[in-house]
């Protein structure tokens, strides 16, 4: 009798152990941090979750209540968001009083441990560097999709199986990001540009179409003006912009931004005094110089579609919904609006004008009230169809 007691015990031991994993896998992903280049991966192992932001170490997290978590040796609080259904959005990061920064959840995918899509990662050595790349398979022309800056190849989880049916999909990962090499120099846009033409070259792709999310944007368009013959056809995911009057000095939006992304925006423009701004959740130096190089070919790129012949479509998001709006209370959230439409709006509808104006086979089509991460969330599947039935034509 006490044998089966005991064994009684185990058994609801190891069933409690199972029901916890489940629930706290639902936490499990990537989310991309709003206002800077940071995504914060969330893993969960042995009864507990962890985060690991861009560049940095694994921390664990403890339950605080509720939807409410500490990171383990900081001062960093966190609050995991859930819609109606109870499933995960995003989360808030709470770095300081009053300093309230959102992040939401772009897939359910985490590396390590494991990933929630069917593919393969691989490395390949091309231009100089070790370049890791996901192959979700399928049949048909070569689907490349780039990631934006902060981001690698996994934030397509979540799409790259839907065009499978019909296409070949590949992503790939630029260098100082994810797995792939972390040089300390090459992050100009024309070296970024040849290191994709050497993975094609070094997996025999001889032509392709690219689809690419934010900053992938300049890589397509330099590409496609470069090399015209290895292009089938492009997709812009709200990438098609020129940046360099996206940027200043000034500290003006109403609710701040992260000291972290002020710092770092501050030394890529060489801001009076940047190196003052005191930011204790910095990356690693080799990950600031991996953003800041890139960042700085980013506010330099003049994009010149009059010399891409390939079809492409534009999707962007609504350029009078701020990007990186924070937790804030209703005062300042409306004063946001107000300066996001009378400064950053009219600079997003300059690039869309003179994407229009001068990609000479382009298309354009804006999601209205879609934010910067087009496609996911409650418009993946538009975006997915829009960007399937021009790739399919």
């Amino acid at each position: 009798m006490k044998k089966r007691f005991v064994a009684m015990i185990l058994v609801l031991q190891f069933a409690s152990a199972i029901f916890g994993q489940a629930e706290l896998e639902k936490y499990v992903g990537q989310y991309q941090v709003t206002g800077a280049p940071m995504m914060i991966t969330v893993t969960a192992a042995g009864g507990k979750l962890a985060i690991a932001a861009t560049g940095q170490g694994i921390a664990p997290i403890e339950l605080v209540s509720g939807e409410n978590y500490s990171v383990t040796g900081t001062a960093i609080k966190l609050t995991f968001q859930k819609d109606a259904a109870g499933k995960v959005t995003g989360m808030i990061i709470h770095q300081a009083p009053g300093l309230d920064v959102p992040a939401v959840k772009i897939n359910s995918s985490s590396e390590p441990p494991g990933d929630k899509s069917a593919h393969k990662s691989a490395f390949v050595n091309a231009n100089g560097i070790k370049m890791n790349y996901l192959d979700w398979g399928g049949t048909g022309d070569v689907v490349i999709l780039l990631a934006g800056l902060g981001n690698d190849a996994h934030v397509f989880d979540e799409i790259a199986p839907s065009f499978t049916d019909k296409f070949h999909v590949i992503g790939l990962t630029r260098r100082g990001f994810g797995e792939t090499d972390r040089p300390a120099a090459g992050y100009e846009t024309t070296t970024r540009v040849e290191d994709i033409r050497a993975f094609m070259d070094a997996l025999k792709i001889t032509r392709a179409h690219l689809v690419g999310h934010s900053l992938a944007g300049d890589e397509m368009t330099q590409f496609a003006s470069v090399y015209p013959d290895r292009v089938i056809k492009m997709v812009y995911l709200d990438a098609a912009y020129d940046r360099r009057k996206f940027f200043t000095c000034d500290n003006d939006m109403p609710g701040g931004t992260p000291p972290s992304h002020r710092r770092l925006l501050g030394q890529v423009l060489d801001c009076p005094g940047w190196e003052k701004i005191v930011a204790p959740d910095m990356p690693p130096a080799e990950m600031v110089n991996v953003q800041v190089q890139t960042m700085r070919a980013a506010v330099k790129f003049v994009p010149d579609y009059k010399k891409v012949k390939a079809p492409s479509l534009a999707i962007y998001a609504d350029p009078d919904v701020p990007q990186n709006a924070g937790a804030l209370d209703a005062e300042t959230t409306a004063k946001l609006a107000l300066w996001w439409k009378e400064k950053q709006a009219p600079i997003a509808r300059a690039s869309i004008g003179q994407f229009r104006k001068d990609m000479k086979n382009g298309q354009v089509v804006e999601i209205k009230g879609a934010t910067h991460y087009v496609f996911v969330g409650p418009y993946k599947d538009q975006v997915v169809k829009l960007t399937k039935d021009f790739l399919s034509k």
